[in-house]
């Protein structure tokens, strides 16, 4: 794993003391201070804007100051909130893996990948398979990508994004061995939490992205592309070669 993920099956973020729970704490402790500054700094917005354009722009532009941190503070509590929940994030991004479903697509959950382990998403296109993984990390982590490395934080996870690299190369080969047809396997891995210093990035070929981003990017990079295996044909060999997960059966996905 790239990281903080946590599982369901033993949820420590629910545990008095852990790090989500401390974090709460203190968001919650901030909010009166967090309220103040908002307040503050939306009556210089006003004052500014009176001086310069008069009282009906300076009312709105107060108001415009306002909604814009209150919004700005409800996206970094739903970005974070996986983290703060202690899930694996598999869920989220299948709410939105639900998109590709009604454009021809056939998205499968929790198969197992002889070698690797259960995978939680699987999307099948026209002679080619996605395949995503879902990290979590706490608000406090940096994601970096430097010359196609991977870092989070200070630390290279240049091992785990060769890890899925091979894990694409052999559902390539096994796929196209079994189909006698080429089939292409890319990693996309869905990021919930932390701070990501671009909206895309690319380390190896593996591309990271916040989970709503993954079925546009999917869509755009199947645009004018038509496989030699269709996703009905590409779908019955992934699912007789990759099993469902027992886990997966009884996880967060039912």
């Amino acid at each position: 794993m790239f990281g903080n993920n946590i599982y369901q099956g033993d949820n420590s973020a629910l545990v008095g003391g852990s790090p989500q729970q401390v974090h709460e704490q203190l968001w919650l402790a901030g909010r009166q201070r967090r309220w103040k500054a908002r307040l503050r700094n939306a009556v210089i917005v006003l004052a500014l804007a009176w001086w310069l354009a008069g009282p009906v722009i300076s009312v709105a532009a107060g108001v415009v100051y306002l909604a814009g941190d209150l919004l700005f503070e409800t996206q970094q509590r739903l970005t974070n909130r996986v983290w703060r929940r202690g899930e694996s994030g598999a869920a989220h991004t299948a709410r939105f893996l639900r998109l590709l479903e009604f454009k021809g697509y056939s998205v499968l959950h929790r198969r197992v990948i002889p070698g690797y382990g259960a995978f939680p998403h699987l999307v099948v296109g026209n002679g080619r398979i996605w395949l995503v993984e879902n990290q979590v990390y706490s608000p406090e982590d940096t994601l970096l990508s430097v010359k196609g490395r991977l870092f989070v934080g200070k630390s290279s996870h240049a091992h785990v994004v060769a890890r899925l690299e091979k894990l694409a190369q052999s559902v390539s080969e096994t796929l196209s061995g079994d189909l006698g047809l080429p089939v292409k396997a890319s990693i996309i891995v869905a990021v919930h939490g932390g701070k990501p210093k671009d909206t895309r990035m690319t380390a190896g070929g593996v591309v990271l992205m916040r989970p709503w981003r993954v079925p546009n990017w999917i869509r755009r990079r199947s645009a004018g592309m038509s496989g030699a295996v269709s996703v009905q044909e590409l779908s019955a060999h992934v699912l007789r070669l990759y099993g469902p997960s027992l886990q997966g059966l009884r996880g967060e996905l039912d």
